[in-house]
């Protein structure tokens, strides 16, 4: 069977056994007391995640100078290139101890002439053309062979990184546990529109969540800009799974799967352009949902091998994330046809106690908010967050009827400000 087969059978049966839960909790009230069992002891996990104080520490430069593979996947991203290269070359680290290659990943526009001009300028910058395929993973395994890091960053074409970048970030790579380090990412033309605003606004929620996760011994996520990964662990893991339309989620679990460990990192943060429409918010958030609900899949049952604080962690996050959204439609139909309370009421509520809370601290931690000014905010990403709901209805049920599998596509760079 199939890559493709087998996830749609997968998520048949998955959305299957929810609806027939549901509508099972409906038709047999006296079996609600499951419904309560499992929200107390998802309630009693996210009051660990979100009373726990991390401990944020920005590493020192200590001396520790690893050669670095910078990779750049590239396709038709010719109004932010030069950016990205002239950024590359103002970082604070020895060019000689630097690998860093573009790849020009099947690009139909000026990508390669770009690319070519830029060459001639900055002579340590290598090309890689190819003819796109297995998507933004199957571009990191061509170059693989030819790089010679000890060390993988990471970058989309629009990042931009501060000078001192990676004298920040290498040194927590010196622990042997730590297959690979996220930095916070942040978005650039947040000043754009009510989207951006609070796309700049989410990626302060996700920080809090990440770095809260971490400390009670969950799991972190790789965000695909600004992640260094371990030479060591990618040839651990046989490189990129070419089978995904996001590579750096489903990298996450195969680096958990092999013994690996990944840092988040506050300060630096890396900063990239966030999309200005509804239309490529919808189409960039659709990847992302059936990128993040194939790794659980793919993956499945391995990932719940990993330890009972990963395993409840994995647990919480997949309910209210992917599974949750999809239990809404029955539970709406019986409630609606025939005067019932919704039986996931609590599950909703939890979800939404734990996004405002993160809201609030990510707000007020990373885009120093304060009195009105966090509370408005908050209220604004909490109503953008509702978009979640739809999409990841829509790609779940997609994914259970779609015969071929879904390609990566990429999201449209303008290069604003950059």
């Amino acid at each position: 069977m199939n890559v493709n087969k087998y996830r749609r059978l997968q998520a048949t049966t998955i959305v299957l056994l929810v609806w027939c839960g549901v509508s099972l909790l409906h038709l047999f009230p006296e079996f609600r007391f499951l419904m309560l069992g499992l929200t107390i002891l998802l309630t009693i996990q996210s009051v660990r995640m979100l009373i726990v104080k991390p401990k944020i520490s920005v590493p020192v430069d200590d001396g520790y100078l690893p050669t670095v593979s910078i990779v750049v996947s590239a396709k038709n991203e010719s109004a932010v290139l030069p950016g990205l290269v002239n950024n590359i070359d103002q970082l604070n680290y020895p060019f000689k101890l630097l690998d860093i290659w573009v790849i020009d990943d099947g690009s139909t526009d000026e990508t390669y002439n770009i690319l070519s001009k830029l060459q001639t300028q900055f002579t340590w910058l290598k090309i890689h053309q190819r003819k796109s395929q297995g998507g933004k993973s199957g571009a990191l395994n061509s170059v693989l062979p030819l790089t010679k890091g000890e060390i993988f960053l990471i970058c989309d074409a629009d990042a931009k990184l501060p000078e001192s970048f990676l004298k920040q970030t290498l040194p927590k790579l010196q622990n042997q546990k730590i297959a690979a380090v996220q930095v916070r990412k942040s978005i650039y033309n947040a000043g754009t529109n009510f989207l951006t605003r609070c796309q700049q606004m989410e990626m302060s929620c996700d920080s809090f969540l990440q770095t809260h996760r971490i400390a009670i011994g969950g799991m972190s996520e790789l965000r695909g800009n600004g992640m260094l990964v371990k030479r060591e662990f990618l040839e651990k893991c046989h490189g990129w799974n070419e089978n995904t339309i996001t590579d750096d989620l489903d990298m996450c679990f195969k680096l958990y799967l092999v013994g690996g460990e990944i840092a988040f990192l506050t300060i630096p943060s890396v900063q990239e352009e966030g999309v200005t429409t509804w239309k490529q918010l919808w189409l960039q958030r659709r990847r992302w949902a059936e990128g993040g609900y194939q790794r659980y899949l793919d993956y499945f049952p391995q990932i719940f091998t990993l330890g009972w604080l990963k395993e409840i962690d994995l647990l919480l996050f997949l309910l209210l994330q992917f599974i949750l959204p999809i239990g809404l439609i029955p539970d709406l139909l019986w409630t609606i046809f025939y005067s019932q309370n919704p039986v996931l009421f609590p599950l909703q509520t939890l979800l939404s106690v734990i996004l405002t809370i993160a809201f609030i601290c990510g707000l007020y931690q990373f885009q120093g908010l304060r009195g009105l000014s966090l509370i408005w905010a908050t209220l604004q990403g909490s109503i953008y967050m509702i978009h979640w709901i739809p999409i990841m209805i829509v790609t779940t049920l997609k994914m259970c009827v779609q015969k071929d599998p879904s390609v990566w596509v990429r999201t449209e760079h303008r290069g604003i400000n950059h």
